[in-house]
Order: structure tokens, then C-alpha cells, then sequence
């Protein structure tokens, strides 16, 4: 009898089941906007960040400068020989005039010829649609060599924005939306919206501002709540026939270990569940993550563990890209570049590369960790207080980047061919110095190596680094060398040693000329205790012609040896860390709090 009815049990739960699932169909596709419009979001960030670095790096251009004020026939001649601009596929530039006394605009240049006329009359990001496409913009203002009481120079740079992989996803679910732009619309999905009911979700994005996501609003209950309730109906009418099934069975004796005990005891052969599991950490390959670092435009980092035999563990800082880059073939190519790149690089003065890889959807790579801080977030404390970096400190951090670089600059591959490395991006926020008093030099993220096949020659105009700290030639998008680099330890040597935070970028360059560049006090005027010497060799480090500089950072830390040795100013490994030590004990709370992910803040 038991056995009959666990049979119409698990019948009736299996047809409610069916029932309900069918009536979660009915009601048609279920879409989460504010996911949708989250995603559109996130692409929407990542293109303003290109557009945004490609547009400030155009405006800066002195030869821009200088067109800017002139006619269309100038402008022309100039972007074709002297600029080379080269427009990316689907980029639009447009260059111009805005009048400082009123009146339109005027467009001097647009590029490549024949594109759709994309407005410079408003500086910042606008979002719009051409040619069913949806296209990013910003306008940045260019100062004028000439005329620049009457009128200001602009450049816009339009990207598309890809919503294929969006568009995918709506269509997987059956579904469609729309997006509404400046009283245009597009298409989301091959499934029309038609006259169904919808609901509109803001994009919240700075360059979304004013777009906004209309998707289908599901009446009647929720069709993932419906599927759910219909696994659930059906699962308890199983779980019901089941129990009685069971009691349908002749009685066994019970298991000898149990007799006795006036129970049945029984014991579920089942799986522990994982450690990572029990203590919600997230496993990545053979890493389990502790908690985050910091976050950067291509990766986030985190501090992980990785343990081997005999309870054997260590602590590493693992750089995994952002899962909304790793299906965009170039980026991941880059990512992996930086990777192969530092692995090649052994120095103490090197933050160490330890493991590449990819662990189910995620890139991963697996750095030293350094407990301690980057030399920028120790910066800022010093000066938040009004303290000087000593001097015997702040001259041995010189002589360990200096250090650290030379060994990239001279690298070597297996055949013994020299790797021609750049860092490009030397600044104080990619120098790491631990507790213990090391210095490393990290982030190669955008490091150029003549001798890796993937490694491609930058655009004009595709400048990538941080301009307070760019070599003249950087900014103009000219060809660098190690010497660029030097450069940049220069701009840090000035930063340690005065204590004040400078900017070398070319809107000093525009305002003040070449003449006397850099343009910055002499240190025995900011700090009469330092040796007089010091004045030459920095500003030899900052001259303007790559030429007027030291030929290495080896030539360039020989220098400050002399000096170091002259007025006895060596110290140690345990000078700075008690330095450091100091700096992060006398940090504001706040500041702790922001800054707490020391050193992978910039990864």
C-alpha cells in the first residue's frame, strides 16, 4: 500500500511541478535590468578611460598647439606630415576652434575623411548614436600658441562601444530592450520590445549620464521564482514517495554499532564540504584568496595563500584581470605580455613574477608580495605632516630604483640578445618599499621589449604612461629609450628630496618653454642641508634632450655614489625600514583606510 501511494505522490509532484514551469514560460522573459544596465556600465568606464587618455594625449600635442589657431588648410597639412595622426578602426577625430567671445564652433578637421560630423561645442564625455552605432566621445580644449585671447582649440575623439556581447545575452534569454540616447534609440537584442509593458533603468555611469535602459517589465509573479517553486514542488513530491517507499520495505536488523540504542542511527556517505567553502575564501588555481589589495583599470589584486607539502605556505600578491577584459583578445595578449615580461627580470630590486596562468575564466598572475607601502602613499604621509624624507634614506631609495631599472635596461634572453626593456611608467606609486627596507621597482604593465613578437610600437597619439613623470620625448609620442626612464627616476629623486610633489607635463612645457626646463627650484633652496652637487646630477637626469642626460640608470646612480661617499651619507636596509615604520605609524586613520592596500593600489 505504501509502495502504491509513493507512487501517486511522485506523480502529483512531478505534474505541479510541469504546471508551474509551464506557467513561468507564459509569462514571457524575465530580464534584470539593473544587471543589464551594470554591465553597459562597466564598458561604458572602460571605453572613457582609452578615449579619455587618447584625448588628453592629442591636446597636449605643442604642434596641435600650434595648428589650432590657424585654418583648416593648416591643420591638414600638419595632422598629414608633421602629427601623422592615424585613427583606430571606428575612431572619429575632430579638431577645432571655440570662440572665447561667442559664436559656433568651427571645425578645422575631421578624421579619417568622410566620417559623420561628431560636436566639440561641449568640453567632457557625451554619448550618442551614428549610424546605429553607439559612440563614445570626449572633447578636451587645446591652449592655443597664438590668438589665445580670442579663442580655444578643441579635439574630440569618438569610440564606438561595443554591446554586441550585451545584445547576446538578451538574446539568450529570449528577450529584447532599447536604449535611449539625446532622443535616439537602439536596439538591444534581435527580440523587439513591441507593446509590452517596460521599466526604464538610468545608466549611472559618469559618461552614461542621461541614457537610459528600457527592458520588459514581467507582470504577474517573477518566471525565475515560478521555475524555482516548480523544482521545489517537484523535489518534495520525489523526497515524499520516496519516505514512503522506504516504509514500504521489510525491516533489517540494525548495523551491530547501533544495536541497542533503542534508535536507527544513519550515517550519509557524503563529501565534506571544503575548506574554501567553510570559510567563503575564493579559490584561483592553486591560490585561495584572503582578501583584496587594490583594484586598477585591467586587474584587480589580491592577497592569496598558496600551500604546498608539510604545511608549507606562502603569501603572494595575485593580479587577476577583470572578467569583463578577458574575452577581448588584445588586452588579454597585453596581459600576458607584462607577465612573460617581468618573469624574464631577477633582482632584489624587481618585484618577482612567480606564476602565469588561467584558472577556469580567470587570468591570473601570481607577483612577490611586499609587506609595506609604495613609495607614493609614503610620500603623501610625510608631507601631510610636514616632514622631510631623511636625506641618507631618500638617497639609498634612488640608488636601489636606479638599481632595479638598470638590471631591466640590460636584460638579456636565452641567446644572450639583449630584451632592449622600458619600463615607461617609472613613477613613486610603482616603486614598492617593504617593512624590512627593500625597494623593488614593480608594475611593467605597459613596459615596451623590442625582442617579444606581440609587443607593438605605439601610435602617435597612443601615448600611454603618467605624464608628471614623462621624458619630453614620451609625451610627444616619439620613440623612447632607457633614458625615458632615467628621466622619470629624476622627477622621483626631486620628489623625495624637496618634498614637494611636481608635475612635468607639457602644459608646463606650453606655459614656459624649453628654456631653463624644468623649470623648478634649485634643492639647496628648499632644503639648504643637502649637498650642493645634488642640483647638477638631478637636473642632468631632467634635461629636455635625451642627449644632455646620463647615458643609464647605471651612469646616473655612479653619480649619486659619489656624493653619498663624499659627505658620508650611506645607510641601510634598516634606516629605511625604521623610516617607513614611522611614516605608516603616523598616518591618519583616514588615510590608512584608503590606502591600506599598500602596494598594488596603481596594479
Amino acid at each position: 500500500m505504501a509502495r502504491t501511494l509513493s507512487v501517486v505522490v511522485a506523480l502529483v509532484g512531478l505534474g505541479g511541478g510541469a504546471a508551474l514551469y509551464l506557467a513561468s514560460n507564459s509569462r514571457g522573459p524575465g530580464v534584470d535590468g539593473k544587471a543589464i544596465a551594470a554591465d553597459l556600465d562597466g564598458r561604458l568606464r572602460e571605453a572613457a578611460a582609452g578615449v579619455h587618455s587618447r584625448a588628453s594625449t592629442l591636446a597636449d600635442l605643442p604642434r596641435l598647439a600650434a595648428a589650432v589657431s590657424t585654418d583648416e588648410r593648416t591643420v591638414r597639412d600638419l595632422t598629414s606630415d608633421e602629427l601623422a595622426f592615424r585613427t583606430r578602426p571606428g575612431e572619429i577625430i575632430s579638431i577645432g576652434q571655440l570662440p572665447k567671445k561667442g559664436g559656433a564652433p568651427t571645425v578645422l578637421l575631421q578624421l579619417p575623411d568622410g566620417a559623420p560630423a561628431m560636436p566639440i561645442d561641449r568640453v567632457g564625455f557625451r554619448l550618442s548614436l551614428v549610424n546605429g552605432k553607439l559612440m563614445l566621445t570626449e572633447v578636451a580644449t587645446v591652449v592655443p600658441k597664438d590668438r589665445a585671447d580670442e579663442l580655444l582649440g578643441a579635439v574630440a575623439v569618438s569610440w564606438p562601444v561595443d554591446v554586441q556581447a550585451i545584445a547576446a545575452k538578451l538574446d539568450a534569454l529570449g528577450a529584447g530592450a532599447r536604449l535611449d540616447v539625446s532622443g535616439q534609440s537602439l536596439a538591444l537584442g534581435a527580440r523587439p520590445l513591441g507593446g509590452a509593458a517596460t521599466t526604464s533603468v538610468p545608466l549611472e555611469s559618469e559618461p552614461g549620464k542621461g541614457a537610459v535602459l528600457i527592458v520588459p517589465t514581467v507582470s504577474g509573479a517573477d518566471p525565475t521564482i515560478l521555475r524555482g517553486a516548480a523544482g521545489g514542488v517537484a523535489l518534495l513530491g520525489l523526497l515524499i514517495a520516496a519516505i514512503l517507499w522506504s516504509r514500504g520495505r521489510p525491516k533489517q536488523a540494525a548495523p551491530a554499532e547501533v544495536s541497542g540504542t533503542g534508535r536507527t542511527e544513519l550515517a550519509a556517505a557524503s563529501t565534506p564540504p571544503s575548506a574554501i567553502a567553510a570559510s567563503g575564501q575564493k579559490q584561483i588555481g592553486r591560490f585561495t584568496v584572503l582578501k583584496q589589495l587594490g583594484s586598477g583599470g585591467m586587474a584587480e589584486v589580491y592577497l592569496a595563500r598558496a600551500t604546498g607539502e608539510a604545511g608549507f605556505e606562502k603569501l603572494f600578491a595575485l593580479k587577476v584581470m577583470h572578467a569583463s577584459l578577458a574575452r577581448q583578445e588584445e588586452i588579454v595578449e597585453h596581459f600576458l605580455d607584462e607577465a612573460k615580461l617581468a618573469s624574464r627580470l631577477t633582482h632584489p630590486n624587481i618585484v618577482q613574477i612567480s606564476d602565469l596562468g588561467r584558472a577556469g575564466d580567470d587570468y591570473f598572475i601570481a607577483m612577490e608580495y611586499i609587506d609595506g607601502a609604495d613609495l607614493e602613499r609614503l610620500l603623501n604621509a610625510a608631507r601631510a605632516r610636514g616632514a622631510q624624507v631623511p636625506v641618507k634614506v631618500a638617497l639609498f631609495i634612488l640608488r636601489k630604483i636606479c638599481d632595479g631599472l638598470h638590471a631591466a635596461h640590460t636584460a638579456v634572453d636565452a641567446d644572450g640578445k639583449s630584451l632592449e626593456i622600458v619600463h615607461r611608467d617609472v613613477k613613486s606609486a610603482n616603486v614598492f618599499v617593504a617593512k624590512n627596507g627593500a625597494v623593488k621597482v614593480g608594475d611593467f604593465g605597459i613596459a615596451k621589449a623590442n625582442q617579444l613578437s606581440r609587443v607593438k610600437k605605439t601610435d602617435v597619439g597612443m601615448v600611454k604612461g603618467t605624464r608628471e613623470y614623462m621624458a619630453p620625448e614620451h609625451r610627444l609620442g616619439e620613440a623612447v629609450d632607457r633614458r625615458a626612464d632615467l628621466y622619470a627616476v629624476g622627477a622621483i629623486a626631486y620628489e623625495l628630496l624637496s618634498g614637494t610633489a611636481i608635475n612635468l607635463d607639457l602644459a608646463m612645457l606650453a606655459q614656459r618653454g624649453r628654456e631653463g626646463w624644468p623649470h623648478l627650484p634649485k634643492l639647496a633652496t628648499v632644503r639648504p642641508e643637502l649637498p650642493p652637487e645634488l642640483d647638477d646630477v638631478i637636473f642632468k637626469a631632467l634635461a629636455y634632450e635625451r642627449d644632455a642626460r646620463y647615458a643609464d640608470c647605471g651612469a646616473f646612480e655612479e653619480a649619486i655614489d659619489a656624493i653619498v661617499n663624499k659627505h658620508g651619507l650611506s645607510a641601510g636596509e634598516k634606516a629605511v625600514a625604521l623610516w617607513v615604520e614611522a611614516e605608516l605609524a603616523a598616518e591618519p586613520a583616514a588615510d590608512v583606510a584608503r590606502s591600506k592596500t599598500n602596494a598594488y593600489q596603481q596594479s
